[in-house]
């Protein structure tokens, strides 16, 4: 079997599972042994020797099909659905393990498949496997006919040990009612929903395994919400997108490490939605990440000593408080603290507000990369009281401001003014991006870099690249926002 399936495959598992990160060295086939080697270049290396005894000096022993059962399951429970299945044509020795390993059940069938097929195709897994099943993604099907199928596939022993569930229900159906079969599962580690209502219940589910929780487009009470979270206290990644039904939140999350709250909607909607979300004692807390378009709720958060990577900061939140150090409406205006730990920061504003960035600079002194999108859908003017002087020494500009990325940038005299003071002032810049809404010509970059007066470059060492937001992939930055390094740069 190619060694490159086993590669790619595992990559794409320490990517997440829809965002979440696993830990290094957490997956089986790291823990083989150190005689067993999957790899072309141990193959071209025994040709070359001739070969092992016995063996085709083409192809080398068969190491693989020697392992264990067991061992054989986990590797076939990291392929998807399908290609888990085909292993069973490989030789008489694999046809088997594919009905004995954990089953990995995702429904992400070709668009051409209609609800009925698809629904087939996945009854006629569940009779094929007898389990058990340690993950089940359900998110292909689009008529409002198809939301009863989970109730008679979920309540199946196949699930009885069920470790990642992804539910995400048609979006035809506006926020059909969720089945409760699917908050039966204690053994779950990943649980990501979107597209429903919350069945009404005076008792919350327990989740004591639960790490990863995403909830999008949800309806669901403040209780109810609050005491799945509190019945799920090892939760180290949590994302709630846009959802509805309970105004408050406070939340008690020490082993919390990533947080993302998202508000995707231009107007408010008539239901009660989040106004204020308030994080107590979030010492583990690495990456709070925001976006809005033109509102959002307030975010306090206390005990945040490890904070790493903040943004996007938009105008949209009416108050973002970390410890004693309040943003209102984006503006700094109490920096009680500083807040040596972050060393990634976004921010989202109208035009360019030198004074604005400058503050934001000396709250974060030891930033490393900065991030800031021109949005011109958001409205709300940013003015700030606070003194400022544009050559006073600043620690971020003068020792750690590397990677510089503006987004959205037209060239404009207010945009290229802007840009100069971080050319001039940064002096261990070592990239600067500039990601413009049009079309970037030859002779238009040219005439940037005369314009932008970079051969007068504080740092001798500094690069700078230009490229169309045309050009760049479509993609959501915050949908792979836990597994990436960096989500504000590596997704342009």
């Amino acid at each position: 079997m190619d060694s490159s399936i086993f590669s790619r495959k595992l990559k794409r598992k320490k990517g997440g599972a829809e965002g979440r990160g696993v830990k290094e060295g957490s997956d089986p086939i790291s823990r083989l042994p150190d005689c067993i080697i999957f790899s072309r270049e141990l193959k071209r290396r025994r040709a070359d020797r001739g070969g092992a005894p016995g063996c085709s000096t083409s192809e080398g022993p068969d190491l693989i099909s020697d392992l264990p059962d067991c061992i054989l399951g986990v590797i076939v429970s990291l392929l998807g659905t399908d290609e888990g299945a085909r292993t069973a044509i490989l030789s008489r020795r694999w046809r088997n393990i594919w009905r004995s390993a954990p089953l990995n059940l995702d429904d992400r069938l070709q668009h051409f498949y209609t609800d009925s097929q698809r629904a087939q195709v996945i009854s006629e897994i569940l009779d094929a496997h007898p389990g058990p099943a340690s993950r089940a993604a359900f998110r292909s099907l689009h008529t409002p006919s198809s939301v009863s199928r989970y109730d008679d596939w979920l309540p199946l022993p196949v699930f009885d040990g069920l470790q990642e569930l992804i539910l995400h229900l048609p979006l035809t159906v506006e926020h059909p009612e969720m089945p409760a079969s699917a908050l039966r599962f204690a053994s779950l580690r990943v649980l990501d929903i979107d597209n429903c209502t919350f069945p009404v219940s005076d008792c919350a589910p327990s989740f004591p395994c639960l790490t990863y929780l995403s909830l999008r487009q949800v309806g669901i009470t403040e209780k109810l919400l609050q005491g799945i979270i509190s019945n799920s206290p090892g939760i180290d990644a949590m994302k709630l997108d846009t959802n509805f039904g309970h105004r408050r939140l406070c939340l008690s999350m020490p082993s919390l490490r990533y947080l993302a709250v998202l508000v995707r909607c231009f107007d408010k909607r008539e239901e009660v939605e989040l106004e204020d979300l308030v994080v107590e004692d979030a010492s583990s807390l690495e990456r709070l990440l925001l976006h809005q378009v033109n509102y959002g709720p307030s975010v306090r958060i206390t005990g945040a000593t490890k904070l790493q990577m903040l943004g996007y900061l938009g105008t949209g939140f009416p108050i973002i408080q970390l410890g004693d150090s309040i943003f209102k409406g984006m503006v700094p205006v109490s920096m009680v603290e500083q807040f040596s730990t972050v060393t990634i920061l976004a921010l989202e504003m109208t035009e360019p507000k030198l004074k604005v960035v400058i503050d934001y600079l000396r709250c974060f002194p030891c930033l490393e990369k900065l991030s800031i999108k021109f949005n011109v859908n958001i409205w709300t003017s940013l003015e700030t009281d606070l003194h400022w002087d544009p050559f006073a020494p600043n620690k971020c500009l003068d020792h750690s401001l590397k990677t510089i990325v503006l987004q959205s940038y037209d060239g404009l005299k207010k945009h290229v003014e802007f840009a100069k003071f971080f050319i001039k002032r940064a002096k261990v810049l070592r990239l600067m991006k500039f990601c413009c809404s049009r079309a970037c010509t030859t002779r238009w970059i040219q005439n940037q870099h005369m314009r932008l007066n970079m051969e007068r470059r504080a740092s001798r060492h500094a690069q700078f690249s230009f490229a169309s937001e045309s050009d760049l992939p479509l993609k959501f930055w915050l949908d792979e926002a836990f597994s990436r390094d960096d989500p504000f740069i590596e997704t342009l």
